[in-house]
């Protein structure tokens, strides 16, 4: 067990036992893997004894409809509640576990950030200025998903829990590794092992990916008809290739965050070192998904766009900007980020916290 999952272990437990309720909150517009890591951390909670509340201030329909799924099938088993809900529970004692982002604005109760007796961030995305002022802040981001730190803390405590749960965070770790195409390590595998002697069936979680048909070939046709592809030289005797995927003909469409995350993770199965998908997810915001495969760190490329993520993945949201002029700028940062970087780090660690028995306020160190 590293140092640094058993200090997240003691101090999880020091503040769920010390708390009358806890708050778990992932990202907006959660993915698997933030709902599923969800789950996991009040499956903890609820076999610690505490009760324990997953606010998703979400309308479901704009949600991937796996994701949709698991929301609606466990509401009332994991006691999934609305932002308003969480207004009326939250009382002076209560406190906070953040998953999947550790990003202060990509939360739904970012206004409330100061009520909590502690607060506690679980997360394998880059910290950076907006990352969120917690007591306790566990990043990792050599680790595939924030399913699997939870699934390993799960095991850690030695705590029972049923398939359904298993399936969810097996679900969680398949989507941001992009079914172990994507910063897998052997701990990723050990897990998933683990998940599936805890009753996870491999065949009930791509019952969960399986999209609507009319996405899918939205999908395709993007990626096919769309991407560009460019070449840099590093040195001599170096080269990277990237793809930039938007929508030329009708720049104006608009997708859902997951679909061009799944269409940035396609382009990495032909011979692509990174890739990004850009598009609007309303009239008036782009997104842009990131993915590598190589030492093309995308969560630094997108920091520059005031988005974030790790060495893997990456996002950002862009208001107001034609989108051809927004992959423009992509390119510039892209290409000067390769031509002069000359670091083969592809994972970090940052992990910050006070002693066990006296939670303080820190500040994250990197």
């Amino acid at each position: 067990m590293s140092e640094m999952l058993k200090n997240l272990k003691k101090i999880l437990l020091e503040v769920i036992k010390d708390s009358s309720k806890v708050f778990i909150v992932g990202h907006n517009e959660p993915d698997f893997d933030s709902i599923s890591s969800s789950i996991g951390l009040w499956t903890i909670c609820r076999l610690f004894g505490r009760k324990a509340y997953i606010v998703v201030d979400e309308n479901s329909t704009s949600l991937e409809p796996g994701v949709r799924k698991i929301i609606d099938e466990g509401r009332s088993r994991f006691n999934i509640i609305d932002l308003n809900s969480f207004k009326q529970l939250l009382d002076d004692n209560s406190s906070l576990i953040v998953t999947d982002t550790n990003k202060e604005y990509l939360v739904s109760v970012k206004d409330f950030l100061d009520d909590f007796k502690y607060s506690v961030v679980i997360d394998h995305h880059s910290s950076d200025h907006n990352t969120i002022d917690a007591d306790y802040i566990f990043i990792d981001t050599s680790t595939s998903s924030a399913s699997e730190i939870v699934a390993r803390l799960l095991n850690l405590y030695h705590l029972r829990y049923d398939a359904t749960v298993a399936n969810y965070l097996l679900a969680g770790i398949q989507l941001d590794t992009n079914r172990y195409s994507n910063n897998t390590t052997s701990r990723t595998h050990n897990i998933a092992e683990k998940l599936i002697e805890h009753g996870a069936n491999p065949s009930d979680v791509s019952k969960l990916f399986k999209a609507e048909f009319e996405t899918d070939r939205r999908i395709n046709n993007l990626i096919y008809n769309e991407s560009l592809l460019e070449t840099y030289e590093r040195d001599v005797f170096q080269t990277r290739q990237v793809s930039y995927t938007v929508n030329r003909t009708s720049p104006q469409t608009v997708y859902k965050k997951e679909d061009l995350a799944k269409a940035a993770d396609k382009m990495l199965d032909y011979n692509v070192d990174a890739s990004f998908a850009i598009g609007h997810i309303d009239d008036k915001t782009i997104s842009i998904s990131a993915r590598s495969k190589s030492d093309i760190n995308v969560g630094e490329i997108m920091s520059k766009l005031n988005g974030g993520g790790n060495a893997f993945s990456g996002a950002c949201k862009i208001v107001d900007r034609d989108i051809i002029e927004v992959e423009n700028n992509l390119r510039d940062i892209v290409s000067s980020y390769i031509r002069t970087d000359s670091s083969d780090e592809i994972g970090t660690v940052t992990i910050t916290a006070s002693p066990v028995s006296n939670l303080q306020k820190v500040k994250v160190k990197e």
